[in-house]
């Protein structure tokens, strides 16, 4: 119990919990609403000391075959998103390997941003779902993910990486911000009263 009380906290926070209670309550009001930070970053080959650990692209048979190490994670819901994922073109998984185990994997898409689904700019890319199995947090995977993807997106020719962030989600936040992304807006996503809204912008940057 005190393990995953302390693994909530040091992945919200404070405020990242309050803001699960706020979203929570204005559910119960009809209002399905999700606060999104996007962040940017330019893409670049990076030098020999970052190399990057041993990974291989995913496909939904690596999901089936783990799902079990970590079933909090990887709900029916959950499951049921990732073969979703996998329909639009242009969506690629990949992941980590610890002695068989899968320990973190993250997904990009060559075409489309996220929430919105908007089609991306020409030459930006965009990065979601970063997980890192709980035994194996704290470790510098989920930076090592962020840098994988990067690449496997600078070899599709992308110059930016895009993500974005949950305002609750502070260790993922401060993960991206480590490897040199920057704000480009605050945006809302949701449901009021049953009907779908978004208030991003997407602007034209060069960060």
């Amino acid at each position: 119990m005190w393990s995953s009380v302390i693994s909530i906290w040091r992945r919200y926070g404070l405020r990242g919990i309050a803001c699960k209670v706020r979203d929570k309550a204005l559910r119960v009001m009809g209002l399905d609403l999700q606060q999104m930070d996007l962040l940017a970053h330019r893409i670049e080959e990076r030098p020999d000391e970052h190399a990057l650990p041993p990974y291989r692209e995913l496909f939904w048979e690596d999901f089936e075959a783990h799902r079990g190490d970590d079933p909090a994670w990887f709900t029916e819901e959950k499951m049921a998103k990732i073969a979703r994922w996998f329909r639009p073109p242009g969506t690629r998984a990949f992941g980590c390997f610890v002695e068989g185990r899968l320990v973190a994997y993250g997904w990009t898409s060559e075409c489309y941003l996220g929430y919105s689904k908007r089609t991306l700019r020409e030459g930006d890319g965009y990065l979601w779902d970063g997980y890192t199995h709980p035994d194996f947090r704290g470790q510098g995977w989920h930076g090592a993910l962020i840098r994988i993807r990067e690449e496997e997106l600078r070899r599709a020719g992308k110059r930016r990486a895009l993500t974005l962030v949950a305002d609750f989600n502070r260790a993922s936040r401060r993960g991206f911000q480590r490897n040199g992304y920057t704000p480009l807006e605050r945006c809302c996503f949701g449901r009021r009263w049953g009907r779908a809204f978004s208030t991003m912008t997407y602007p034209d940057t060069k960060n």
